[in-house]
């Protein structure tokens, strides 16, 4: 296959003078039960009082981690934070454990040798992000180890308590021959400064104060996740202002009537209202409404509590922000490079005058590097004859950099027939208008080679609030009406709401895991205006979930492909904060020549844990299926029964620090499924091991805006395998889709065992081929397709589960407390789906 050359812009700049001293690494023991902001403000209090042992000023990562140009005494430190300087109230032990030489620095920019120490590494380059990151992050008052800093300036309120604000990441990435410093855009919900009050009220939309003395244990459990660690400050109306304020103090619960508390004073029971008044001579507004409580018994009425600016949300942003964030958030490529060019050429990041940096002698080039890219060809697709009687493919070239085709007049390359179907409606419509929808979806079926046996399907009206009765009216009509005639009831077309995430839930449920029937869900507004191209997106879901084949894609690497076993395997994890939660496990595997049919499994595990427990179990099962599929479609093959030559492992979600975890504990997971399928070591399948990585902030941008596709983006295809890779892996990065909005992110491959007789040109061709297999578009997706679908299934736990439409991440806060995980009462919840072997995920 053709390459072309493409240079590009990325959003790197080189430092071009690395530390010229050694820095002391100490470690800095604080009182164990200090918050991480709080031992900040302990270590610089710290160095303020002992200027002259802490000069030059140290960085400080806020847990454990310190580094100085200078040999700081190993002991004791006395540090007083309160008003009375003389009264000792924290003592802080520092005790130097190593020094990292300007030659350790060095190390990390080529590969890894033997008796290097990885801790020295890491130590390194932990040294780096600090140095570069401490004045920015400090200036913008963000924790000087965050990887990012926000401002306000120009944020948008999300009218829930949130505000999006705009800032900058930050990160020192060692590359072949040189360091980097990864500069993006960076988007983050922020709690919005101000009255408290105005937040609850905008975060649970009322209108009148009052309406938070009465709200329901629903709302009150809602308000206590959002506002839980929120930093508020205490603002006393009348103090003086030559008094210092108190620190702002987390949030540890809400109480509800908090003026009307009651507590013991000096031997009289006071309630919270009267000893504002008696204390402060103010008048408490507000008594019986929602107030906080601060440390372990402090109870503060609302009203004079303020909202401290700059506080990042974690967790994950409501639904009904998500599409205004979204939007914000969203920027074009060209707009994106400039501001990153602007920040860098205006100061933002102080890397020319901050203390840090020209202390340890390091500087940074201003202006981004620029990359040698190639751009692979896209692999012919191909589709079933378009002339009757015709045996031969129709072989569509998909145009140089597009990322698309098109699918009219095309026919599906493996149409399924639809026999046994029914269309249930849970949405206010008239009946002609579903009727006309379910004609012209019926005709493009038909016209993309289907066989619709009943085009006439039954059609019943239900209540979405309670799906389960009318789907099994419908399904008795499909088994005592139609079953002898067309077989088995194969799919259920269910019509919407526009906002119906319950309802889609127990449907999903349902006829995944209850009655093992396809559900093709249609949503309000969509759906109405009946066009053609939704109906053929609506068609591409449907043949594949009855186990038809929409495309397949004509490569070089085919006959490889024939023998190959793809597998794509991720781990999906629950929302930040939430532990009562498991980690759910997916893993999808192709089982025919042409990559295209699929078999899955999922599992669950518990929260937080990246190695997929039951790898060897899932890839037994697939090894299983791989043998069914060959043995019922592939004459001849029960005499031989050989295994997958090739497996090409593709993995997902794992980070730089876990390479050598996963790859020391699942490539022996994988083999030992080959063992105990019963297959001697000299047939084991070549393993080819790929992490996939997404999350990261490497972007290209066109050098020439002619270069570029429709949205501005670096075309699809892009291939990045020089200049910033990384030193100790075979790595590349590959941007495979065409952009649609904002910024594209391409995707970073590192190649962890190869076994295959496969090069690194093969692999990576191979796999943005693979980026052209995903059954439900006529485009090319950011990841191969295996992988994009185990994804999918990791976001599927609530179908999976009885209970699904109770699993809210806050359930855990209804009673005010957190839920113990049991992971045994999970597996009892959880149910697998005898759907594996169709797209159900689609």
């Amino acid at each position: 296959m053709n390459r072309r050359p493409l240079n590009v812009t990325t959003n790197s700049y080189e430092v071009t003078a690395l530390p010229t001293r050694p820095y002391f690494h100490f470690d800095v023991i604080t009182p164990p039960s200090v918050a991480k902001g709080r031992n900040y403000e302990i270590i610089d209090r710290l160095q303020t009082d002992n200027a002259d042992v802490f000069n030059p000023r140290p960085v400080f990562d806020g847990r454990k981690n310190m580094f100085c140009r200078r040999d700081i005494p190993s002991r004791n430190y006395s540090v007083a934070m309160g008003r009375d300087r003389n009264k000792v109230t924290h003592t802080v032990t520092i005790k130097r454990v190593s020094i990292i030489n300007p030659t350790d620095v060095q190390k990390l920019t080529r590969p890894r040798q033997q008796g290097d120490s990885a801790e020295l590494n890491a130590m390194s380059l932990s040294l780096l992000q600090l140095i570069v990151r401490q004045a920015p992050n400090i200036r913008h008052r963000f924790p000087a180890d965050a990887r990012s800093f926000y401002v306000e300036t120009n944020s948008r309120d999300l009218r829930i308590g949130l505000s999006a604000w705009r800032g900058f990441f930050q990160s020192v990435r060692p590359t072949q021959g040189r360091l980097l410093i990864n500069i993006d855009v960076s988007h983050a919900a922020v709690y919005t400064p101000g009255p408290l009050i105005e937040t609850m009220l905008h975060h649970l939309d009322l209108r009148d104060v009052r309406d938070l003395q009465t709200i329901n244990p629903q709302n009150f459990a809602r308000l206590r996740t959002f506002l839980k660690g929120v930093h508020v400050a205490i603002v006393i109306p009348g103090q003086s202002r030559d008094r210092r304020p108190p620190r702002p103090r987390p949030i540890s619960n809400l109480i509800a009537q908090a003026g009307m508390q009651e507590f013991d004073k000096d031997g009289e029971r006071l309630t919270v209202q009267r000893h504002f008044e008696t204390k402060y001579n103010l008048q408490v507004r507000y008594p019986r409404i929602v107030g906080v409580r601060i440390g372990k018994t402090a109870i503060i009425p609302a009203e004079f509590c303020h909202v401290v600016g700059g506080q990042v949300y974690r967790k994950k942003i409501p639904p009904q922000a998500q599409k205004m964030f979204l939007e914000f958030a969203t920027q074009k490529p060209r707009l994106r490079i400039t501001d990153i060019r602007n920040a860098v050429a205006n100061n933002t990041f102080n890397y020319r005058d901050s203390d840090f940096m020209t202390d340890s002698g390091m500087r940074v080039q201003e202006r981004p590097i620029e990359i040698n890219g190639e751009l692979i060809e896209p692999p012919p697709i191909k589709y079933g004859p378009s002339r009757p009687g015709s045996n031969q493919p129709d072989i569509l070239n998909v145009a140089f950099k597009s990322g698309s085709w098109n699918v009219v007049n095309r026919r599906f390359w493996k149409p399924e027939a639809l026999r046994n179907w029914g269309v249930v409606v849970f949405d206010r419509v008239q009946e002609q208008t579903v009727q006309r929808f379910v004609t012209t979806l019926v005709t493009n079926l038909q016209k993309l080679g289907m066989t619709v046996m009943n085009p006439h399907p039954p059609i019943r009206q239900g209540n979405a609030t309670n799906p389960e009765a009318t789907l099994q009216e419908l399904l008795a009509i499909l088994r005592t009406q139609y079953e002898r005639q067309f077989g088995r009831p194969q799919l259920f077309l269910v019509m919407l709401p526009a906002n119906a995430a319950d309802c889609r839930r127990i449907v999903k449920h349902w006829g995944d895991i209850k009655m093992t029937i396809s559900t093709q869900c249609v949503r309000n507004g969509k759906w109405e205006r009946c066009n053609d191209q939704y109906c053929n997106n609506v068609a591409l879901k449907i043949n594949s979930r009855l186990g038809g084949v929409n495309s397949a894609i004509h490569s070089p690497f085919n006959d490889v492909l024939k023998e190959s076993m793809v597998i794509g395997a991720d781990v999906g994890h629950p929302g930040p904060g939430i532990n009562n939660r498991p980690s759910v496990t997916g893993m999808v595997a192709t089982v025919d020549p042409d990559v295209n049919m699929m078999t899955s499994a999922a599992s669950i595990q518990r929260p937080r844990l990246e190695i997929i427990q039951d790898l060897d179990k899932m890839v037994k099962a697939a090894l299983g299926d791989w043998r069914a599929w060959r043995a019922n479609n592939i004459p001849g093959y029960e005499q031989n029964q050989l295994p997958p030559k090739y497996i090409i492992f593709y993995r997902d979600g794992v980070s730089e620090g876990e390479f050598s975890q996963v790859a020391e504990q699942e490539i022996p997971l994988i083999k030992a499924a080959f063992a105990q399928s019963g297959l001697p070591e000299r047939m084991w399948p070549k393993l080819l091991f790929i992490v996939v990585g997404k999350r990261h902030h490497i972007r290209f941008f066109p050098i020439d805006e002619r270069d570029g596709d429709k949205s501005g983006n670096c075309p699809a295809g892009l291939l990045v395998d020089k200049q910033i890779t990384n030193p100790n892996y075979q790595d590349f990065y590959l941007q495979s889709h065409a952009g649609l909005l904002g910024t594209s992110r391409p995707s970073h491959y590192v190649i962890i065992l190869n076994e295959t007789n496969l090069d690194k040109q093969a692999i990576q061709t191979l796999t943005f081929h693979l980026c052209h297999t995903y059954a439900s578009a006529t485009r090319s997706v950011s990841i191969p397709a295996p992988v994009y679908y185990a994804d999918k299934i990791c976001g599927r736990l609530e179908f999976h589960c009885e209970n699904g439409a109770s699993l809210s991440d806050t359930a855990s806060d209804v009673t005010g407390g957190t839920a113990e995980f049991d992971l045994e009462e999970w597996k009892r919840m959880f149910k697998n789906t005898n759907l594996h072997r169709h797209k159900y995920f689609i």
